[in-house]
């Protein structure tokens, strides 16, 4: 009886320790189900069976149409100073949002939706904003403005991937339309951008190569992302150049169904579950032209969605896009209060666009073969003819119907590559395209 009535005693200790035993199971269980990684600071051969990248071609009609209705979102949400909502309606804009409001405002121009002479107009009021914005401390735009009164939104830090995309964009300017050269030219004379790379503590290091480390908020701090800023970051000076190109330390490649991608998994309590982050790759090809390494990435992320398309039972998606993370600005307008940048980033999957416009026209225009015309044919429902395109499907098929403008953005970009080719290329100005004009315009 003794026995019997110590167990009795020690009943809840023993309750705890076999729901402590239960729990650390479950976490080691899960923990052996993940995809295994790798470390991996080697360069991405480009694959033998790569296919070729699609020769240009005119737009049909369908496509002309669906290009007219991206744009009306920025003819309905340009503000009066020349810069773009970054969401429907909602004024405010960050560097990223406005690179691709300048992006999409030459995709227009080339598809003749703008005339030489509104668009040269809007560049014109866009670059003059932008020469007007308050700096922070370190002499760089901050990530995020109120669209009406300039003023700086939330922290004053600067966003080093929202600038680079922004300098894709100017960089597209400076080479398709030196007529705005100048006005560029005025904007670093203002901008300290060296201060991007030169102020990060992990560049003080006295290495000869310095690791490119991202301010903890970023809300694109991956690996993807950190590629596509490089391209045009790395412009800066030379130790820009050096730090954004060296890969950050312990950047491991993962094995999703038998195939290696770049580890840019989501964090959980159950640890880093597997995710496909296919954007930066995207934005490479439509706006710079591939790379072996972006065109690599590209390539196997694709076979990873079609292989799993093509299952009988499929799996789930595993493909995450980033949306444009809006700025907590509840002090400025506390009747439209936007969705907190965490509170986005943190939303339950059955909320997040996980199959989302942008990336399906950018797969359409980039890979045409038949798995990316069937996932263009699944957002076609997705556009609004006056207001633009709504951002994508969530993981239950319900409509993500927020339309913002860097869905719109890609989606001109996208046909604007089928009819033209990258935003940056020195052999895409075929016989009939070639500048006839000091303008230094397309027709």
């Amino acid at each position: 009886m003794r026995n019997r009535d110590a167990l009795l005693s020690a009943r809840s200790y023993i309750t705890i320790l076999l729901g402590f035993l239960l729990g650390f199971a479950i976490v080691v269980w899960v923990e052996k189900q993940m995809p295994t990684r790798v470390e991996s600071s080697a360069g991405m051969a480009l694959s033998n069976d790569f296919p070729p990248l699609p020769a240009s071609r005119e737009l049909t009609f369908d496509e002309a149409i669906w290009a007219r209705v991206a744009w009306q979102y920025y003819v309905n949400n340009t503000q009066p100073n020349g810069l773009a909502n970054a969401h429907d309606d909602e004024p405010w804009f960050s560097l990223w949002s406005t690179g691709s409001y300048l992006l999409a405002m030459t995709a227009a121009q080339q598809l003749n939706i703008l005339s030489s002479a509104e668009f040269d107009e809007r560049v014109t009021a866009a670059l003059f904003t932008l020469s007007q914005l308050p700096l922070n401390d370190q002499g760089v735009p901050a990530s995020y403005y109120h669209a009406d009164t300039l003023k700086i939104l939330g922290k004053p830090d600067s966003s080093a991937i929202g600038m680079g995309r922004l300098l894709v964009a100017l960089q597209t300017l400076l080479w398709r339309y030196p007529q705005h050269a100048a006005a560029i030219r005025d904007l670093f004379n203002q901008w300290q951008v060296g201060a991007l790379i030169a102020t990060n503590p992990a560049t003080q290091a006295a290495a000869p190569l310095h690791h490119w480390a991202l301010a903890t908020d970023e809300p694109r701090n991956s690996f993807g992302y950190r590629l596509y800023a490089s391209h045009t970051l790395r412009l800066i000076d030379s130790a820009a150049g050096l730090a954004v190109t060296n890969p950050p330390q312990g950047q491991q490649m993962i094995d999703i169904d038998g195939i290696m991608v770049p580890d840019e998994g989501l964090r959980t309590p159950w640890g880093r579950q597997p995710s496909l982050i296919s954007l930066p790759y995207l934005l490479t090809g439509l706006e710079l032209g591939f790379d072996a390494q972006s065109a690599e990435i590209a390539w196997r992320i694709m076979q990873i969605q079609q292989r799993r398309h093509s299952l009988r039972v499929r799996k789930p998606p595993i493909s995450t896009d980033y949306a444009e993370p809006a700025p907590d600005y509840v002090n400025d307008l506390p009747n439209r209060q936007p969705v907190d940048a965490s509170a986005l980033r943190d939303a339950p999957p059955e909320q997040r666009a996980i199959t989302s416009t942008r990336s399906a026209f950018a797969w359409y225009a980039l890979f045409r073969n038949s798995w990316s015309e069937a996932l263009r044919q699944q957002v076609q429902t997705l556009q609004v003819p006056g207001r633009g395109w709504q951002r994508g499907l969530n993981l239950n098929n319900s409509v993500n119907d927020v339309i913002d403008a860097d869905t719109n953005a890609v989606v001109l970009e996208s046909l604007a590559y089928i009819a033209h080719g990258q935003m940056l290329c020195l052999a895409c100005f075929g016989p009939k395209t070639l500048p006839t004009s000091s303008a230094g315009a397309k027709p």
